[in-house]
């Protein structure tokens, strides 16, 4: 039996975890509201979203599974409070999907948040009518772009895997949308109520593609120190480093710009922070047996790059121009990048595209190797004096994008001092500092003597163990064999003091 419905709750679910069939809305709402018993039957909902259509409420985007999502008028005919309330749930939903998405497929093996290490060639608003399916991502990969893109499934994937949505929702096919609430670019104008923009976003189109109000990403960008926290971090050499790091929902939408807008951005070959299959290793790689090895350093990185240079940055990778600006206006904070922001690295990265294509090229006719490491450029080579000359032409070429060198921190070593890139020793081979290998040694030294006192930093002391496997120099090495074992030892210790508790 039919039943008299409140339509704001279908649109709140709809905006929840759409693109959804309305059946999929109504297990959805089961779940969250279970002590409500009666719900529309199928005909009710089928009269209902078909209401929808006529009023421009919701946009049809596969007509034989019936997938919809809503459209910009939809928005003002929810009560602000249940805006608010679909903006939270959808926001840590996609969270959610966005984590999910990188563990099912191993495009990075850690959260990079701008402080720390860890593409498809089409243009941002290239079309594409044909769902991506499950367990596939574009492969098609330039030198130019090191990660493939993560499409992120819809909502409705995830909830059924972890919470049981009925099983007529497998029926569906796995979809990842280009724009994750639509398929491609027509559908997503012609659910707005701006004016189309040719291969362009304005900032509610932006909203409708991420599943969100428009008034919260405004907040984002006209009160953005609302969303962020601050903390200090001590640098190696001496004083503190402000992290900026997006609270939960900013953060949110700036993983969904960099899933879905920023892995367009080219990336040069000689860069290797914050990169897949890319690491201080392979920055090192280059300058390993050289005669002489510089390093230099530019001063307030990320600071240095500025809302503006993002937008610029965004429209020479072809990105539209309204969508530039509201992007750059979202993954910056009083006018400059965050360190902190998941968007940071990969726009620090491209910002000097051209600017590592000409080093290198100049470098390579001098003879010399040359590398970059976020903020840390290596040149190596045989001739002291080239070496120079090209630190000259690096100082000349980064005053024309508002960066300069730290003087303070530059250095040239020659074969007979210790050479070291980004904390690396390279005079013969590729392997960490003797300082931390001692330290290393020390540290499982008393563990194994004591290991009852390092329970609870066993994953410490497998990150070490990982980390010094990474090395060829050190892979087989008693010292290694012998950390493996003193790992397996503490093991032992744990698994016996648990069964002592029993």
């Amino acid at each position: 039996m039919s039943v008299k419905f409140n339509d704001q709750l279908l649109f709140y679910g709809l905006g929840v975890i759409q693109p959804a069939t309305p059946f999929e809305v109504i297990e959805f709402l089961r779940l969250i509201y279970p002590d409500i018993t009666q719900w529309p039957d199928k005909e009710m909902l089928n009269q209902i979203f078909s209401e929808w259509l006529r009023l421009r409420y919701v946009i049809i985007l596969n007509k034989e599974y019936r997938l919809f999502s809503l459209t910009s008028m939809a928005n003002p005919r929810m009560d602000w409070k249940l805006r608010k309330l679909r903006d939270k749930a959808r926001l840590t939903l996609l969270r959610e999907l966005y984590d999910a998405s990188l563990k099912r497929s191993e495009v990075a093996k850690q959260d990079l948040d701008g402080d720390s290490p860890s593409s498809e060639s089409s243009t941002i608003l290239q079309e594409g009518t044909r769902p991506v399916n499950s367990g596939s991502a574009p492969s098609r990969l330039t030198s130019t772009r090191h990660s493939p893109r993560i499409y992120w499934p819809r909502v409705v994937e995830q909830l059924n895997s972890k919470v049981g949505l009925d099983s007529q929702t497998s029926d569906i096919p796995s979809y990842r949308f280009r724009y994750c609430s639509f398929p491609n670019l027509r559908l997503l104008q012609e659910a707005s109520s701006d004016s189309p923009l040719e291969r362009d976003m304005s900032l509610s189109q932006l909203a409708l593609a991420i599943g969100i109000s428009p008034r919260l990403l405004t907040s984002f960008i006209h009160k953005p120190e609302n969303h962020y926290r601050f903390f200090d971090i001590s640098k190696k050499g001496g004083g503190k480093r402000q992290i900026a790091s997006p609270r939960f929902f900013l953060k949110t939408v700036q993983y969904w710009i960099k899933s879905y807008i920023l892995y367009h951005l080219k990336i040069h070959d000689s860069c290797h922070a914050y990169l897949v299959k890319k690491s201080i290793i392979t920055n090192a790689e280059k300058h390993v047996r050289k005669e002489f090895v510089a390093n230099i350093d530019i001063e307030d990185f990320f600071g240095s790059i500025k809302t503006d240079h993002v937008s610029q940055l965004l429209k020479k990778n072809e990105i539209g121009e309204r969508l530039s600006r509201v992007v750059a206006h979202l993954v910056t904070l009083n006018g400059k990048l965050p360190q902190g922001a998941p968007t940071s690295p990969t726009i620090s990265n491209a910002f000097l595209y051209e600017f590592d294509n000409s080093l290198t090229k100049i470098s390579r006719e001098a003879g010399l190797e040359y590398s970059r490491y976020a903020d840390d450029i290596t040149i190596s080579g045989s001739s002291r004096s080239a070496i120079e000359s090209v630190i000259s032409e690096c100082r000349t070429l980064l005053l024309r994008y508002g960066l300069k060198l730290n003087e303070n921190k530059s250095r040239i070593a020659t074969s007979h001092s210790s050479q070291r890139v980004t904390g690396l020793v390279v005079n013969e081979k590729i392997q960490p500092p003797r300082e931390f290998q001692r330290k290393i040694r020390a540290i499982f030294h008393r563990v194994n003597k004591n290991p009852e006192s390092y329970i609870e930093r066993i994953s410490e002391l497998r990150g070490y163990y990982s980390y010094l496997s990474s090395f060829n120099a050190i892979k087989g090495s008693r010292h290694l064999q012998r950390y493996r074992m003193v790992i397996n030892k503490l093991k032992t210790v744990a698994r016996n003091n648990s069964s002592s508790l029993i």
